[in-house]
């Protein structure tokens, strides 16, 4: 009944809202179509954050113990944030995202490093949620006093709401960050077209082989050298496996501490 209850609000829905119905049909499609690909293994190394950091930047001075710590108010407050969900159920305007799909914590982990370590003046990402990976990406800008968030992220389904994307993030941060309302296909080539170049790019909005094909060859050409292309859920198609093959690229797959399991993509652009 529940099941059914949410089918029939999603169709109603996307009667009221054409665009969004669409833009929901997209990617239901795109999901059936992932379904028949046949997943290629991957060719790139796989290692644990502070290896990662390492490969990248030799005694960077980094330790997984002292990042935990370094962002201990900022897991402090997602832990306060989310005690307040308890109570209600997924989907809804109150909980309209799941939250035990937010990005792993050593993703998170390397998003702040990396952006100590670089300093950009200009990151971008595709998809938002609640907001922690940018709050981390933010929690970094903000020690550095420089630096700006772009991200883009949609409202497509009867739950969701244009104030509760990025809803977590605390107060405190977001002088760095801008939000544009809209899909990755919509929103990109316009965005990157204004900004010209960006130090990072990180995908974590739909994870379909064509929308992240689409987002890595869009954005590929306005990292700036040295800068980084970020993607996360990388092995339920083979797009970020054909992108960094195509352009001849060494990158190296996060692996969670925890379990080894592969949880981030991180190609170089040299």
């Amino acid at each position: 009944m529940i099941k059914f209850s949410k089918y029939f609000s999603l169709f109603k829905f996307s009667i009221t809202h054409p665009k969004e119905g669409v833009d929901m049909f997209t990617a239901a499609r795109q999901s059936h179509e992932d379904s028949k690909q046949n997943i290629k293994e991957h060719t790139a190394i796989s290692l644990p954050l502070e290896k990662t950091l390492n490969e990248f930047f030799p005694k960077n001075g980094f330790v997984r113990t002292q990042l935990i710590e370094n962002t201990k108010e900022l897991q402090n407050h997602f832990k306060d944030y989310f005690e307040k969900f308890e109570g209600e159920k997924f989907p809804s305007k109150k909980k309209p995202y799941p939250i035990d799909y937010s990005i792993n914590e050593d993703s998170r982990l390397f998003l702040y490093a990396l952006c100590k370590i670089i300093k950009p003046e200009i990151v971008v990402e595709t998809g938002v949620a609640y907001g922690i990976s940018s709050a981390y990406i933010l929690q970094a800008l903000y020690e550095n006093d420089k630096g700006t968030l772009y991200s883009v992220d949609s409202v497509f389904k009867p739950w969701e709401t244009r104030k509760m994307i990025g809803n977590a993030i605390p107060k405190n941060l977001q002088s760095r960050w801008k939000l544009i309302i809209g899909t990755g296909s919509e929103k990109l080539d316009k965005l990157f077209q204004s900004i010209e170049k960006t130090d990072i790019f990180l995908h974590d909005s739909l994870h379909t082989y064509k929308n992240m094909l689409f987002e890595f060859q869009t954005s590929w050409s306005f990292i700036k050298n040295n800068g980084f292309l970020l993607s996360d859920d990388i092995l339920d198609n083979n797009a970020f496996l054909e992108f960094y093959s195509s352009n001849n690229g060494k990158p190296i797959l996060l692996e969670n501490t925890k379990d080894a399991k592969i949880i981030l993509g991180v190609l170089r652009k040299n």
